[in-house]
């Protein structure tokens, strides 16, 4: 084993010493051993000490660190520093989840899923299916398969939930017809249906990917479905624009049929289009087989909103359908100062004939207990 040469400790010895150099960079005297370490000579205590390699000593500091953790900080300091952060998240509010789903009854038992999206699509974007895109609508049946009449409806936006239930609560599903418990009740779904079985439990990447891709496409939807909202379109100055054109109201058979049909007619016209806004006038056009009917509102917005209830929906088992009028409409009524003219009867007075007839035929006790709970008239 080789003897190791000493380190001379004067500096009058260092010339002498070829393993010794001075570094003018460090401003002290370096020494390389013949094992290959270096050391350093601090004049301060008159010793050699070992040179520590930086560059290798930050590499292997960088190569064993923790993400987040500062090596150089205090465990005081660093202690302090996670119950801050710990009280920080206490302190941030967390974000109410927003309904988007409403819960509806007294259906009728043969409604259809199409049915039921075209009546409540009026008032939001629904929902639709990650898988099939399909609407998220689920008609509830009993344990042996039959309807219940009852729906749960899921909209794209939490907006559409008050629109709805506002525009379409105490209703009925089809116009004239009641439903199983009389009109539909719709209100906002509590978030029970979010623990349905079908709902996924977990989501893997392809899953996020197919959510983001329907998100998308249901926004564009929204832009669109906004746009064509008559509510959203700028107000127009014309005395038309609180005019609503309903058609299939009613048809002429049931005109002739029913003495007082006109006068029921327009009265449920008037109390569906007054949950809207005030309702000035109801016209029955008795000439007409589409059974057209318009309505006038004191405002452009009501009219508007009587389009959207109207439009699409049942009524006497027909498609109503409600637009607009933009004045160059031209439908057919009984005139009856022209008849008054040509000296024939008008069809009032016809009416007015088969209804004496009806009333003669025991139409007056029906009546009576329609008018006043079964109470005997005197």
């Amino acid at each position: 084993m080789a003897t190791r040469i000493p380190f001379p400790h004067e500096e009058a010895e260092f010339g002498n010493d070829d393993r010794i150099s001075f570094s003018k960079l460090d401003n002290k005297f370096i020494l390389e051993d013949d094992d290959g370490s270096e050391w350093g000579f601090d004049a301060n205590i008159g010793k050699w000490v070992p040179v520590v390699d930086e560059a290798l000593l930050q590499q292997q500091q960088q190569a064993y660190a923790v993400e987040g953790v500062d090596e150089e900080e205090t465990a005081e300091a660093a202690l302090k520093k996670r119950k801050q952060a710990d009280r920080d998240a206490e302190e941030v509010p967390v974000k109410e989840r927003q309904n988007t789903a409403i819960y509806v009854t007294s259906l009728p038992e043969d409604v259809t899923v199409e049915e039921v999206h075209t009546t409540f699509s009026k008032f939001g974007l629904i929902a639709e299916e990650i898988e099939t895109g399909k609407p998220r609508i689920k008609l509830y049946e009993d344990e042996s398969g039959k309807p219940k009449g009852d729906a749960l409806i899921i909209y794209f936006r939490p907006e559409s939930v008050n629109l709805a239930i506002q525009m379409l609560d105490d209703s009925d599903f089809r116009l004239g017809e009641k439903g199983p418990s009389g009109p539909m009740t719709v209100k906002a779904a509590d978030f029970s249906y979010k623990k349905q079985k079908d709902a996924p439990k977990q989501t893997n990447m392809r899953e996020k990917k197919k959510i983001i891709k329907r998100m998308q496409k249901l926004n564009n939807k929204l832009a669109d479905w906004d746009d064509d909202d008559p509510s959203a379109q700028p107000e127009v100055s014309s005395r038309w624009d609180k005019v609503v054109i309903l058609k299939h109201m009613f048809t002429l058979e049931e005109l002739e049929g029913e003495p007082t049909a006109i006068l029921d007619i327009k009265e449920d016209i008037r109390e569906e289009g007054g949950k809207v806004g005030e309702v000035t006038n109801v016209v029955l056009f008795d000439k007409e087989p589409e059974g057209v009917a318009s309505v006038r509102f004191t405002t452009p917005q009501a009219a508007n909103a009587c389009v959207k209830l109207f439009d699409g929906r049942m009524f006497g088992g027909k498609k109503v359908v409600a637009y607009i009028s933009q004045g160059n409409d031209r439908f057919k009524k009984t005139n009856e100062k022209k008849a008054m003219e040509e000296g024939s009867d008008s069809e009032d007075e016809k009416r007015l004939g088969k209804f004496e007839e009806w009333l003669e035929k025991g139409g007056e006790d029906e009546a009576a207990q329609q008018l006043g709970g079964g109470e005997e008239t005197r």
